[in-house]
């Protein structure tokens, strides 16, 4: 029988944890290699290099965004549905949301086409520099927020005798065999 359930939530972690590598990824990849590298070119050619890599990347920003916003907010919601938490968990969760906001708009500014987004690109190192910042502060309270105990609202029927990332592995695999 495939625990549903469980495959789900695993996808949707994994959604959310490669949308956040793509996204900070190429955060990094953009302030430290793109924009130097744009540098010794003349300004006409810089700019219309810029613009070009700039339509492609908006893309691939405006899916993260999503991607993170619906994988998180049903991580979030399973995980309080299942689990009772300790009392700073909820403000923690609050911070880390809201530095996510903050960064999920500089991107949008950064790719974006409005004329506010041309105001904000004529500082992109000091506004990449920051998204960059923030996205270390949103991992370290994402690091803080795993160590939160869990207590489980209801008596479920006793896990298997191994926990956590092995025996999470071995429902992965025992459906992959069940599916063959």
């Amino acid at each position: 029988m495939i625990d549903w359930p469980f495959l789900v939530g695993l996808l949707f972690r994994w959604f959310h944890i490669l949308a956040a590598i793509t996204a900070v990824g190429g955060t990094v990849f953009a302030r430290f290699v793109v924009f130097p590298a744009l540098d010794p070119l003349p300004p006409e050619q810089r700019g219309a290099l810029h613009a070009a890599m700039r339509r492609r990347w908006s893309k691939i920003v405006a899916g993260a965004i999503a991607f993170l916003i619906v994988s998180g907010l049903f991580n979030f919601m399973t995980l309080i549905s299942q689990y009772q938490l300790p009392r700073w968990y909820h403000p923690v969760f609050g911070v880390k949301f809201l530095l996510a906001m903050v960064i999920f708009g500089v991107a949008s500014l950064l790719v974006g086409s409005s004329p506010a987004s041309d105001t904000v690109r004529r500082n992109a190192r000091m506004w990449l520099n920051l998204n960059i910042v923030l996205a270390i502060l949103v991992v370290c309270l994402s690091g803080v927020l795993r160590t939160a105990t869990r207590i489980p609202k209801e008596k479920a029927p006793s896990p298997p005798a191994t926990v956590g990332l092995a025996s999470g592995f071995q429902k992965v695999i025992c459906m992959a065999a069940k599916l063959d």
